[in-house]
C-alpha cells in the first residue's frame, strides 16, 4: 500500500515537489480534486510508471519517492517493486483503443460455463511454459557447449595454421578435416613420424633434395678360399733336388731369382767363380717346370685374393636430405666394421698363399674363414641404398611428398583434436539435449494442440464485449455505440471494433462518447485479473467523466462504487475490492458524488487532497482545505475564497492571491449563468453587464481575466497598482450581488459562517 508522496523532483510542473508537512498518510480510498492543468495527469503518469515497471521517456531524468508498507519505491528501484498498479488517464485511451475504426485488443473474461474448460487450459499452458522454459535453458546449455567447441576449433585452427604455415586455415577447413577423417582409422602418427613428416612439410622449396649415387658392393672369398684350399696343399713334383737349397729357403729363392741370368756357364757375378755346365744342370734340375707353374698358380691366386679387398667411398652424409642422414648413419655404421672384417679375412688369406709361395714344397692349410662375411656386407649395402632410394624418390618427388606429408601432420593435429572433443564429450552431450529438447517439443506441442481444441470451445473475447456494452449502456442510456467481436483474418485471432446500432462501424464519436467507451473498456479489463490478484491492486482513475453532462457522471459514479466498493449487508461496514484507489477530477460535482461513497474517514479509510498550482512551473499536493472540504459544491467553495479575501486585513497574503484570480473569474462565470441560465449563448462579460452594469462589470472582470492566465506570484507581485485594483475589484463585486440580489448573499455568507 502506497503511504505517502514524499517527492516529486522534475517531472512537469512539479518542479521539486516536497510532501507539506502535515500531509495525511494516503488511505485505501483518495480523492483528488484540481483545476485542468494543475498535474493531475502529470502524477498519473507516474503512477503507470509504476504499473510498467518500465522507464517512460517522458518521464526521464525525473525523481521521485512513494513511501509504502515496506521500502520506499524510487525512480532507482522501481522496476523491481511488487505493488501492482492499473491506471486509467489519457496515455491508457492512446494507448488501448481506436475511434478512427480501427480494431484493438479484445478484453478476455471467462464465463461460468467454461470454467472447468479453463483450469484445464490454465493447466497446460502452465505445463507448456515449463516446458518451454525447459527447453530454454536446454537451448541455452547446446550453446554453451557449441561455444566451447567453437572456441576450441578456432584455437586448433590458429595452431595448425601457425605450425604449418598454411594460411587460410580457420575452423570452417577444420571442420572439413574432421569430415574428411571422419570414417577413416586414427590419423596419429608415432613420434618419429611426426617428426619427419614435420620436417619435410617445413623444408623449403630451396632445400629441395639432391640425388645421390647408389652404392654397389659384390664381396667374393668363399669359392678363392676353396680353390687357395687346394693349390696350397698340392705340392709340385721334382727329379733331382739339393738338399742344401730344400733346407734353406731364403738362399733357395735367391738363386731361383737369378737363375735366369746365369743360364751358361761362366764366372759368377756375385762370387767370381766359374760356374760349370754341370752345376747350371743340378740347379735347372732342382727348380723343374713342376715347380714352377705351381709358383705360378700361387701367385695368381695371391693377385687374386688381394683383389677381392673391398674399397669404396661411401656418400658423404650431407648429401642426403636432413630427415634421411640419421637413418643414413645408423644403416653405414655396421657396413664398415662388415668390410673390415671381411678385408681381414682376406689379408689372412693372402698371408697363408705368401707363406705357401715361400715354402712351395710343403702342403699348407689356409685359416678357415668365418661365416657370413659377404652376406653381412650385401645387407648393410641394401641397407644404405634403400635410404638413398628414399632420398631419391623425395628428390624426384619433392613437391607431392611434401604436400603428402603436411597433409599427414595436419591429419595426426586434427586427429588429436577430435580425440580431444570426444573426451570431453561435448558432442554426446549435445545430442543428448537435443534429443531432449525434441521430446520436449513434441510434448509441448501436442499440448497446445489440446489447448486449441479447449480455447475453440470457448470465447472469452464474447464475455468481455457484453460486460463493456452492459456499462456503455448504463451510462450512455442506449446501445447507440457497441462493441462488436470479429476475427483478425492477419493474425487470425479476436478484436474488438466500435459500431453503431446499425451495424455501421462507429466513426465522428463525440467526447462523452469516447469517454464513456474509454473508461468502461478499463473497468472490464480490470476483470481481467484474478480476484486474488484484484485484491492486491493499486488503481488510479484521472477525470473519467471528461465531457459527460450531469446524468453521465451519475452513471460513472454508480460504475465506480460497483466495481470498488462492497459492503456485504446493509449493517456491514464498506471496504474497497482493490488494496487502494486514487481518484483525481477537476469537476466538483463529480468530486462531491465520490466523497458519498464509503468507506468514511477513518484511520485507513478515506481522504480527501487538493493538487494545485503555486507557481508557473510548481504545483503542491497537500491536504484538502477545511473550507474546501466542508463544501458540497464548488461554487461554495469558490465564494469563501472571494469572501475571506474580502474580509482579510491583508490583502498581500500569497496564498490568498494565488487562488483568487480563477476562483473569482470561475465564481463570476457560475453565478452570472444561475441568474440568466437562459443565455446559453452569452459570455460571462455580457451576462454580468446586464446583471452589474457596463462600468462596473468591464472593472470587475478586467483584473481577473489578466491574472487568470497565469496564476503566478511573478505576476501578481509585478504591478501594485493592479493588486490594488484586485481589492477593489473583488469590493465592487461583493456590493454589486449585495445591492442586487441582498437574499442571495445573505445565504451564501451564512452558508460559509456555519
Amino acid at each position: 500500500m502506497i503511504k505517502g508522496i514524499t517527492r516529486i523532483k522534475g517531472l512537469g510542473v512539479y518542479d521539486n515537489y516536497t510532501k507539506p508537512a502535515g500531509t495525511s498518510e494516503l488511505g485505501i480510498k483518495n480523492l483528488i480534486y484540481g483545476w485542468n492543468y494543475s498535474g493531475k495527469t502529470t502524477l498519473s503518469r507516474l503512477f503507470a510508471q509504476l504499473e510498467s515497471k518500465k522507464p517512460n521517456s517522458d518521464l526521464a531524468g525525473c525523481e521521485f519517492s512513494f513511501d509504502t508498507d515496506n521500502q520506499p519505491i524510487t525512480e532507482k528501484n522501481f522496476e523491481q517493486s511488487d505493488l501492482m498498479v492499473r491506471v486509467f488517464n489519457s496515455d491508457f485511451i492512446r494507448d488501448n483503443l481506436h475511434f478512427e475504426g480501427n480494431s484493438f485488443s479484445p478484453i478476455l473474461l471467462l464465463g461460468k460455463e467454461s470454467e472447468e474448460a479453463q483450469k484445464k487450459i490454465d493447466h497446460k499452458s502452465k505445463r507448456i511454459i515449463k516446458s518451454d522454459e525447459a527447453r530454454k535453458r536446454i537451448e541455452s546449455q547446446i550453446t554453451t557447449y557449441t561455444q566451447a567447441v567453437s572456441s576450441a576449433k578456432t584455437e586448433a585452427a590458429k595452431n595448425i595454421r601457425q605450425l604449418l604455415k598454411i594460411d587460410p586455415y580457420t575452423a570452417t577447413q577444420l571442420n572439413n578435416d574432421i569430415t574428411a577423417i571422419g570414417a577413416l582409422d586414427s590419423q596419429l602418427l608415432s613420434e618419429n613420424d611426426l617428426a619427419y613428416n614435420l620436417e619435410l612439410a617445413l623444408t623449403p622449396d630451396s632445400n629441395k633434395p639432391s640425388q645421390v649415387d647408389r652404392i654397389s658392393a659384390s664381396p667374393s672369398i668363399v669359392d678363392i678360399h676353396k680353390e687357395a684350399v687346394t693349390i696350397l696343399a698340392a705340392t709340385p713334383t721334382f727329379s733331382n733336388t739339393i738338399k742344401h737349397l730344400e733346407e734353406n729357403l731364403d738362399i733357395e729363392r735367391w738363386i731361383e731369382t737369378g737363375l735366369h741370368i746365369h743360364s751358361q756357364e761362366g764366372t759368377c757375378e756375385f762370387c767370381g767363380n766359374e760356374i760349370t755346365e754341370i752345376r747350371l744342370a743340378q740347379l735347372r734340375a732342382h727348380f723343374s717346370k713342376d715347380l714352377a707353374d705351381h709358383k705360378k698358380k700361387l701367385e695368381d691366386l695371391l693377385q687374386r685374393v688381394e683383389s677381392t679387398k673391398i674399397k669404396f667411398i661411401l656418400p658423404n652424409v650431407a648429401e642426403l636430405n636432413t630427415q634421411f642422414r640419421d637413418r643414413y648413419s645408423i644403416a653405414a655404421e655396421p657396413l664398415s666394421r662388415a668390410i673390415d672384417i671381411f678385408n681381414q679375412a682376406v689379408a689372412s688369406l693372402a698371408e697363408d698363399v705368401q707363406l705357401k709361395l715361400g715354402a712351395p714344397r710343403k702342403p699348407m692349410v689356409p685359416k678357415p674363414l668365418a661365416q657370413g662375411l659377404a652376406e653381412a656386407i650385401i645387407s648393410n649395402v641394401e641397407a644404405i641404398n634403400a635410404v638413398i632410394d628414399d632420398n631419391n624418390t623425395l628428390a624426384n618427388n619433392f613437391t607431392t611428398a611434401k604436400k603428402e606429408s603436411q597433409n599427414r601432420v595436419k591429419y595426426h593435429y586434427v586427429q588429436q583434436f577430435i580425440d580431444s572433443q570426444a573426451n570431453l564429450g561435448y558432442e554426446g552431450k549435445k545430442t543428448r539435449l537435443r534429443n531432449r529438447e525434441i521430446r520436449l517439443q513434441t510434448f509441448s506441442t501436442v499440448l497446445k494442440d489440446q489447448v486449441a481444441v479447449l480455447q475453440a470451445q470457448i470465447s472469452k473475447a464474447q464475455l468481455g464485449r457484453e460486460k463493456i456494452n452492459e456499462r456503455l449502456s448504463s451510462i450512455l442510456g442506449s446501445d447507440a455505440v457497441q462493441i462488436a467481436v470479429i476475427n483478425d483474418p492477419i493474425s487470425n485471432q479476436e478484436r474488438f471494433k466500435l459500431v453503431r446500432k446499425s451495424g455501421e462501424i462507429a466513426k465522428n464519436l463525440s467526447d462523452g462518447e469516447r469517454t464513456a467507451i474509454a473508461f468502461s473498456y478499463f473497468i472490464t479489463k480490470l476483470q481481467e485479473l484474478r480476484q486474488s490478484d484484484f485484491i492486491r491492486t493499486v488503481v488510479y482513475i484521472d477525470d473519467p467523466i471528461s465531457s459527460l453532462d450531469a446524468n453521465h457522471i451519475f452513471q460513472v459514479t454508480a460504475a465506480i462504487r460497483a466495481v470498488f466498493f462492497k459492503q456485504d449487508n446493509e449493517n456491514a461496514p464498506w471496504t474497497t475490492t482493490c488494496k487502494q484507489i486514487f481518484i483525481s477530477t477537476h469537476n466538483f460535482e463529480f468530486f462531491n458524488l465520490l466523497r458519498e461513497i464509503k468507506p468514511v474517514s477513518d484511520k485507513h479509510g478515506a481522504r480527501l487532497y487538493i493538487i494545485k498550482r503555486i507557481s508557473e512551473k510548481s504545483s503542491t499536493f497537500c491536504d484538502m482545505p477545511v473550507s474546501l472540504a466542508r463544501y458540497q459544491s464548488e461554487y461554495h467553495f469558490l465564494f469563501d475564497v472571494v469572501y475571506r479575501f474580502h474580509q482579510a486585513p491583508d490583502k498581500m497574503d500569497h496564498a490568498i492571491l494565488m487562488l483568487l484570480p480563477n476562483a473569482i473569474r470561475r465564481f463570476i462565470e457560475l453565478y452570472t449563468y444561475s441568474r440568466l441560465p437562459g443565455a446559453i449563448n452569452q459570455t460571462v462579460d455580457q451576462r454580468a453587464e446586464v446583471l452589474f452594469g457596463a462600468e462596473r462589470s468591464k472593472r470587475i472582470l478586467k483584473i481577473f481575466h489578466y491574472f487568470s492566465h497565469a496564476n503566478t506570484i511573478d505576476r501578481l507581485t509585478g504591478n501594485n497598482e493592479l493588486i490594488f485594483n484586485t481589492e477593489y475589484a473583488v469590493r465592487d463585486l461583493i456590493d454589486a450581488i449585495t445591492q442586487t440580489d441582498k437574499q442571495h448573499m445573505d445565504a451564501l455568507i451564512s452558508s460559509i459562517q456555519r
